[in-house]
Protein backbone atom coordinates (compact mmCIF):
# COMPACT_ATOMS: atom_id res chain seq x y z
CA UNK A 1 0.00 0.00 0.00
CA UNK A 2 1.54 3.57 -0.86
CA UNK A 3 0.76 6.18 1.58
CA UNK A 4 -1.77 7.82 -0.75
CA UNK A 5 -3.75 4.89 -0.73
CA UNK A 6 -5.89 5.44 2.48
CA UNK A 7 -6.52 9.05 1.69
CA UNK A 8 -4.15 10.45 4.60
CA UNK A 9 -1.84 11.73 1.61
CA UNK A 10 -2.88 14.76 -1.17
CA UNK A 11 -1.83 12.01 -4.45
CA UNK A 12 -1.26 15.46 -5.96
CA UNK A 13 1.16 16.88 -3.70
CA UNK A 14 2.94 13.41 -3.34
CA UNK A 15 3.23 13.41 -6.74
CA UNK A 16 4.82 16.93 -7.00
CA UNK A 17 7.05 15.92 -4.24
CA UNK A 18 8.56 12.98 -6.25
CA UNK A 19 8.88 15.63 -9.05
CA UNK A 20 10.75 18.35 -6.90
CA UNK A 21 12.91 15.12 -5.99
CA UNK A 22 14.08 14.21 -9.77
CA UNK A 23 14.08 17.59 -10.45
CA UNK A 24 16.48 18.22 -7.81
CA UNK A 25 18.29 15.36 -8.10
CA UNK A 26 18.81 14.43 -4.72
CA UNK A 27 17.26 10.94 -3.72
CA UNK A 28 17.30 11.52 -0.27
CA UNK A 29 15.20 14.78 -0.75
CA UNK A 30 11.68 13.47 0.35
CA UNK A 31 13.17 11.42 3.02
CA UNK A 32 15.39 14.62 4.49
CA UNK A 33 11.51 16.56 4.16
CA UNK A 34 10.17 13.64 6.29
CA UNK A 35 12.92 13.48 8.92
CA UNK A 36 12.14 17.28 9.91
CA UNK A 37 8.77 16.55 10.23
CA UNK A 38 8.84 13.55 12.29
CA UNK A 39 11.06 15.44 14.29
CA UNK A 40 9.14 18.90 15.13
CA UNK A 41 5.97 17.70 14.46
CA UNK A 42 4.92 15.94 17.70
CA UNK A 43 6.08 18.66 20.02
CA UNK A 44 4.06 20.61 17.68
CA UNK A 45 0.91 19.46 18.48
CA UNK A 46 1.84 19.10 21.98
CA UNK A 47 2.86 22.79 22.11
CA UNK A 48 -0.90 23.22 20.65
CA UNK A 49 -2.67 21.02 23.71
CA UNK A 50 -0.41 23.07 26.13
CA UNK A 51 -1.58 25.92 24.78
CA UNK A 52 -5.33 25.21 24.70
CA UNK A 53 -4.94 23.95 28.70
CA UNK A 54 -2.98 27.46 29.22
CA UNK A 55 -5.64 30.04 27.39
CA UNK A 56 -2.74 31.01 25.22
CA UNK A 57 -4.12 31.88 22.33
CA UNK A 58 -0.94 33.54 20.84
CA UNK A 59 1.07 30.34 20.71
CA UNK A 60 -2.17 28.14 19.73
CA UNK A 61 -2.07 30.61 16.59
CA UNK A 62 1.21 30.36 15.50
CA UNK A 63 2.57 26.56 16.15
CA UNK A 64 -1.09 25.45 14.86
CA UNK A 65 0.19 27.76 11.47
CA UNK A 66 3.56 26.16 11.70
CA UNK A 67 1.91 22.53 11.48
CA UNK A 68 -0.83 23.46 9.34
CA UNK A 69 2.00 24.43 6.94
CA UNK A 70 3.88 21.58 7.46
CA UNK A 71 1.26 19.23 6.70
CA UNK A 72 -0.02 20.88 3.73
CA UNK A 73 3.61 20.86 2.21
CA UNK A 74 3.83 16.26 2.84
CA UNK A 75 0.12 16.64 1.17
CA UNK A 76 -1.39 15.81 4.62
CA UNK A 77 -4.36 18.14 3.61
CA UNK A 78 -6.78 16.50 6.40
CA UNK A 79 -4.29 17.14 9.07
CA UNK A 80 -3.72 20.37 7.72
CA UNK A 81 -7.23 21.61 7.39
CA UNK A 82 -7.48 20.27 11.54
CA UNK A 83 -4.54 22.88 12.09
CA UNK A 84 -6.33 25.88 10.19
CA UNK A 85 -9.35 25.26 12.67
CA UNK A 86 -7.20 25.36 15.46
CA UNK A 87 -5.42 28.43 14.05
CA UNK A 88 -8.53 30.38 13.51
CA UNK A 89 -9.27 29.51 17.16
CA UNK A 90 -6.40 31.19 18.36
CA UNK A 91 -7.17 34.04 16.32
CA UNK A 92 -10.53 34.79 17.56
CA UNK A 93 -9.78 33.43 21.11
CA UNK A 94 -12.19 31.06 21.38
CA UNK A 95 -10.20 28.27 23.31
CA UNK A 96 -13.26 25.96 23.98
CA UNK A 97 -13.60 25.16 20.35
CA UNK A 98 -10.24 25.08 20.05
CA UNK A 99 -10.11 21.70 23.02
CA UNK A 100 -12.99 20.66 20.93
CA UNK A 101 -11.66 20.31 18.05
CA UNK A 102 -8.09 19.02 19.36
CA UNK A 103 -9.43 15.56 19.52
CA UNK A 104 -10.09 15.29 15.96
CA UNK A 105 -6.41 16.16 15.19
CA UNK A 106 -5.05 14.12 17.44
CA UNK A 107 -6.45 10.98 16.10
CA UNK A 108 -5.24 12.24 12.58
CA UNK A 109 -1.97 12.64 13.38
CA UNK A 110 -0.53 9.12 13.94
CA UNK A 111 -1.99 7.98 10.73
CA UNK A 112 0.23 11.22 9.38
CA UNK A 113 3.59 9.73 10.92
CA UNK A 114 2.53 6.60 9.40
CA UNK A 115 1.98 7.85 5.70
CA UNK A 116 5.48 10.30 5.55
CA UNK A 117 6.96 7.64 7.19
CA UNK A 118 5.92 5.13 3.98
CA UNK A 119 6.81 8.00 1.38
CA UNK A 120 10.09 8.34 2.68
CA UNK A 121 10.82 4.99 2.27
CA UNK A 122 9.43 4.64 -1.09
Amino acid sequence: MTPVDDGVLDPVIVEDLRQAQRECGNPCFIEQLVGIFQASAPERLTLIREAIGARDTKTLTLVAHTLKSNCAMLGATRMASHCAALEQCGESADVATAAALLPEAEAEFPRVLAAVAALATE
